[in-house]
């Protein structure tokens, strides 16, 4: 509620004045003529009509301050509210090196990442997303785009050893979802890069450079360690048959994780480092990353007025009709 022309407050202190000087004309017609005025006031008892004559003078008074309150231009507003959501760019580095067939994740790593990955797409509302694939390079499947339906199915063709270089080129999967971003910043979007991997650096780009490259487009970089706390061999097939990958000297390979390597690049980038263990550990990640990028909301509020004077017109009418009524009926004059 407002008020659009709250300037004619002040005749609410000529209704004082009225009401005195009402009073005083009364007052002095009691001192000569007719010392009881209206015929019921001729009895010698004092009626109830007696006792309310004050009353048409009483809702006269109330007249005057609705109709104030009515030249005040009451105005009732209805509040809109619109929400404009801004989503973020993001890029999906996932590794497909050889290691990641290690079965410490159902039924393996590489397949874990896929499903839990598509899950947290299906989520995504407002975002482009891209997605790039690493071994011993970096190739990009899918550059950004909102058709979320198409990133799914490239992820689900992504495949171990599809790539021709095995190995963990980080530096080079970065750098390559770095520039997939560099025709897309005309309308400011926040940038991210996701990137999942379970090995340690072995060739390409430096990532830590990699990652400085990133920092100064303010690209964060969120990294995602995959592996069980004490890592497990991986299986291949030789002959028609599963066996598993074997140091030179005969020991079992056992693929580690570069975690200081990972920590540092989020660190550098203003994103963070988190391990997965298991499935459902990599599945908490997605939903915390879900959770901390969300966009921007811009919200606009108008605020549309309406006249609401005849909320105090009407009821100034009705009681000047009692008003009436009452002078001319109830407390008929004698003159």
């Amino acid at each position: 509620m407002k008020w659009n022309s709250p300037e004619f407050m002040l005749l609410f202190l000529l209704i004082p004045l009225i009401a005195g000087y009402r009073l005083y004309i009364s007052r002095a017609a009691k001192k000569g003529g007719l010392r009881f005025p209206l015929a019921f006031l001729a009895t010698d008892t004092v009626s109830l009509r007696a006792r309310l004559l004050f009353l048409p003078d009483l809702l006269r008074l109330g007249v005057l301050f609705l109709l104030v309150f009515a030249m005040m231009q009451p105005q009732h507003g209805q509040e809109q509210e619109t929400v404009n959501r801004q989503g973020i760019d993001i890029m999906l580095a996932i590794d497909v090196s050889g290691s990641m067939a290690a079965e410490d994740f159902k039924p393996n790593r590489i397949k874990a990442a896929q499903k839990i990955t598509e899950n947290f797409i299906s989520g995504i509302q407002d975002h482009r997303i891209g997605l790039v694939v690493f071994a011993g390079l970096a190739l990009t499947q899918c550059p950004l785009t909102m058709d979320y339906g198409v990133v799914t199915e490239l992820l689900r063709r992504t495949s171990l050893n599809m790539l021709k270089y095995d190995g963990t080129a980080i530096g080079d999967a970065i750098i390559n979802a770095v520039y997939k971003f560099a025709n897309e910043r005309k309308d400011k979007r926040d940038r991210v890069v996701i990137l999942l991997s379970d090995g340690e650096n072995n060739s390409g780009v430096d990532p830590l450079e990699a990652a400085r490259v990133a920092a100064d487009k303010n690209i964060r970089v969120y990294t995602i360690g995959v592996g069980s706390l004490e890592g497990a061999p991986v299986p291949m097939m030789q002959g028609g048959r599963k066996v598993y990958a074997r140091n030179r000297d005969g020991s079992m390979y056992i693929p580690k994780i570069d975690e200081q390597l990972l920590k540092d690049i989020a660190f550098m980038t203003n994103g963070q480092y988190f391990r997965a263990t298991d499935n459902s550990a990599l599945e908490e990640i997605y939903k915390t990353i879900a959770t901390l990028e969300k966009g921007k909301l811009d919200i606009s509020r108008t605020i549309q007025y309406s006249e609401r004077f005849y909320w105090f017109l009407a009821p100034a009418f009705a009681l000047l009709v009692l008003e009436i009524y009452l002078r001319s009926r109830v407390f008929q004059r004698l003159f």
